[in-house]
This record gives structure tokens, sequence and C-alpha cells, in this order.
């Protein structure tokens, strides 16, 4: 009977250290050598800004991490310069504001403003030339059609465009852009013959300046002359 009662006990025992093996493990989990990190880890790690792959070397200078990217800062060309001030001045007031986008926004305003007029198309033009420079659009256009003639542009390439003024008077700021560009500009009569331009390429140097007021809610700078550049 002894022995019986003995062998219980040690079954006892073992279901009981058994249990208690098992809830350790599902609380504590485990880790050995060969396995994952958790994806929560991962996470954690990457919103905390790489600092695993910072530690693996020396850092670069003027690099700037954005998401898993790493760029350089470019020296602004205007550093030290009365524009440059006129710049600083210009973002002081609208933090939005960078000469770099800047310069892409004028570019792809340049290239809509050129085809706008070539086509006719008065809304693209109202919406990004100041009013009386969209009277004098407006009139060529209107005596271009008088005549049935049609235009045509095409913009080859924009080789250069480069901000070489800018003047802030209160909250009024005005940047002058020097575009050289290379495209191809034909106007044709109602029977389809050439009355002016060429179908062959042509360079093109112009000096457009766009104002806006600093203070308002239109976020648009609006052209306000053309000319050429010598």
């Amino acid at each position: 009977m002894d022995n019986g009662f003995q062998f219980l006990d040690i079954i006892l025992l073992a279901a009981v250290a058994g249990f208690i093996f098992l809830r350790l493990r599902s609380v504590l989990g485990r880790r050995m050598g060969h396995e994952q990190t958790p994806p929560e880890e991962k996470a954690r790690r990457r919103v905390e800004g790489h600092k695993a792959d910072l530690d693996d070397g020396p850092a670069e200078d003027n690099v700037v991490l954005l998401g898993d990217k790493a760029k350089k800062v470019q020296p602004s060309p205007f550093a030290g310069t009365a524009l440059m001030r006129t710049l600083n001045l210009i973002h002081s007031i609208d933090k939005s504001f960078d000469p770099a986008t800047f310069n892409e926004g004028a570019q792809a305003a340049y290239e809509a403003i050129v085809v706008a007029f070539a086509k006719g198309d008065r809304e693209t033009l109202k919406m990004l030339l100041a009013d009386d420079v969209y009277d004098n659009f407006d009139r060529a256009i209107r005596d271009r059609e008088s005549r049935n003639e049609v235009m045509s542009t095409d913009i080859v390439a924009i080789h250069t465009a480069e901000i070489i003024d800018a003047t802030l008077v209160q909250k009024d700021a005005e940047i002058t852009i020097k575009f050289d560009a290379e495209m191809i500009s034909m106007t044709k009569d109602e029977d389809g013959l050439v009355v002016s331009g060429d179908p062959q390429p042509h360079r093109v140097r112009e000096l457009w300046t766009f104002a806006r007021n600093l203070k308002s809610r239109n976020p648009n700078w609006l052209l306000i002359t053309t000319r050429s550049a010598n």
C-alpha cells in the first residue's frame, strides 16, 4: 500500500511541475539564438531612427536622413549675397518658401504658360498670370483667332532656370528668374501654311518676374512681367 501511495505522489508532483513549466513558458516565451527579431521590435527600431545602422560607422557630413534615404545638403549659390538676404526675409514671412522648390515651380509654370498661350488655354493662363499680363496674352490670342491662325509650341528643354533677383516691399515679394530654353514654335494659317516660326528648335532666353503677397491665402506666384534676356 505504501508503495502505491508513493507512486501516486510521484505522478502528482510530475503533473504539477509540468503545469508550472508550461505556465512559465507561456508567460515568458523562449528566445533562442536562431530566432528572428519580433516584428514589433523591428518597427520600434525603425521609429527610433535607425540607430543600429548609424552605429555601423562614422556619420557623413551634410547628410540628412529622410526615411531610409540619405541626401547631401548642397550649399546655396546665393550664400552671403544681397539676393540671399532677401530670400531669407521672404522665408521669414512665409515659412513654406524655399528657393529650390520655388525654382522648380517656376519652371513648371514657364512650361504651362508657354503651352497654354499657344493653345489659347485662357483658363490656365488666368490662374498663373497677373491681370494686366493676362489681358495682353488674351489680346494676342484673340488677334490670332481672328485670323484663323493656329499656334503650336513644344519645349525641347529648359537648359537653365536661375533666380537672379528678388525684392520685398512690406509683404509684397517679387522674384525674377532667367530662363534659357530650347523650343519649337510655329503659327499656321487656315490653309496650314506656316506664317511664323519654323519646325527647327530655337533658343529662347527670357527674364520672367513672379510676384505674390506673402500673407495672401492664395499660394500661387503670378507672372507680372516677361522680357528678353541679353
